[in-house]
């Protein structure tokens, strides 16, 4: 893999044998079926020491957050209201706490939060 390259791992209960997806900017979407506990591994090493992010829905994301796995969160919160859903803060009071929030909000009104492990 080039310097530009990026290692994104999308952890997918049954899907570890779908092909990869390569983006013109270098981005490559890997899938693996793996625990939150055993997919950082995972990817770090078949990245090579690229950037690797994990991504996927709220299941994925509420995973790694209560395993303790997440180092940096992008939430983009989009002001509409659809009246049903998954929460992704369900169950997670006092996720904040190790954590630097920031937020911005765009010309869209898309509010946009980070979260830093301290």
């Amino acid at each position: 893999m080039g310097s530009t390259d990026r290692w994104s791992l999308l952890p997918l209960d049954g899907f570890a044998d779908r092909a990869p997806i390569e983006f013109d900017n270098g981005t490559v979407f890997h899938f693996l079926s793996a625990t939150p506990e055993e997919a950082p591994a995972k990817a770090t090493e078949a990245a090579g020491g690229a950037d690797v992010r994990i991504g996927g829905g709220v299941d994925t994301v509420r995973e790694f957050l209560e395993a303790g796995l997440v180092d940096r969160l992008h939430v983009a919160i989009s002001p509409i209201l659809l009246g049903r859903g998954k929460s992704l803060w369900e169950d997670l009071r006092g996720l904040e706490a190790g954590y630097t929030v920031s937020s911005e909000v765009a010309e869209s009104g898309v509010v946009h939060m980070t979260f830093a492990r301290d």
